[in-house]
């Protein structure tokens, strides 16, 4: 993962600031030291077949490694062979993020939504694939999404033009367009149907927590929502927990913990590993 500028490190006593970040496809070249003190420098080099983007220094201000972290971006695209159409700029290869024109041959077009005319170099190779298919092609029936339906009957034969829109269910969360196209014999991307959160209170007294401004057993989050909790009376929270404002991603909720405001006989704090949970209702 890419730190960022908010990124605080971990430090031992007597030092300013903890562990460089560590990068993806590279590493730090230079600088580096077992403690590392208000105004320490590392250097960061790619793998070979990477480039680095972003400062290939970053420097210990105030326990804070700035700037960010750079990233290594690997050439991992080769040049897409397009049959009935051709492509521009034309490059021995290219870069995550680099984006190609198609231009494709009388009588065809690009295969994806109508007006699209470009594909990104991305870790899984050009997307959309850059494919020209004939404009006369029809479709057979629309893909079929997890936890969406279709809001009419499903056909076995679409001709090129033709529409179909999906619906999720309550509390679910539609993620892309609704209406997919048929186009040239293949159907445009169909969207995802992203399930919700609960917190019940099962989970809630599992991890010593309550929800913060609410006096509800039980919580429904839609994907990309966030709940507050906090520590229920007679405890605290725990240094190793995680975030108190969380978000429900896709289904999972990951919840903050607290511990009872107490000390073992040995004086040291007794420790719960915080809980992840993964909900999907009926």
């Amino acid at each position: 993962s890419v730190a960022t500028n908010e990124d605080v490190c971990t430090a031992s006593a007597g030092a300013a600031c903890g562990e460089p970040p560590v990068i993806d496809f590279g590493e730090v070249a230079s600088g580096n030291k077992a403690e590392y003190e208000e105004n320490d420098s590392v250097q960061y080099t790619c793998n070979p077949g990477y480039t680095l983007s972003g400062s290939e220094w970053v420097t210990c201000r105030e326990r804070v490694w700035t700037p960010a972290a750079p990233q290594c971006l690997g050439m991992i695209c080769s040049p897409p062979r397009i049959p009935n159409g051709n492509f521009r700029p034309q490059e021995v290869s290219y870069m995550e993020g680099a984006t190609i024109t198609i231009y494709c041959n009388s009588g065809y077009h690009f295969k994806v939504v109508s007006g699209q005319n470009t594909a990104q170099c991305t870790k899984a190779g050009w997307v959309p694939s850059p494919e020209c298919v004939r404009k006369s092609e029809k479709c057979g029936p629309p893909p079929v999404i997890e936890s969406g339906d279709l809001l009419s009957f499903p056909q076995q034969e679409y001709a090129s033009g033709a529409t179909v829109e999906y619906k999720c269910p309550s509390l679910y969360v539609l993620k892309g367009s609704p209406t997919i196209t048929c186009v040239g014999g293949q159907w445009t991307t169909p969207p995802v149907c992203l399930v919700a959160c609960t917190a019940s209170e099962e989970d809630m007294d599992r991890n010593n927590i309550e929800l913060r401004e609410t006096t509800k057993k039980k919580l429904y989050l839609k994907s990309g929502d966030f709940a507050e909790f906090k520590c229920k009376v007679g405890y605290k929270q725990d240094p190793a927990s995680s975030p108190f404002r969380v978000q429900c991603v896709e289904g999972t909720l990951v919840y903050p913990h607290c511990k009872a405001k107490r000390h073992s006989r040995a004086g040291r704090p007794l420790k719960t590993a915080p809980s992840r949970h993964k909900n999907i209702p009926s």
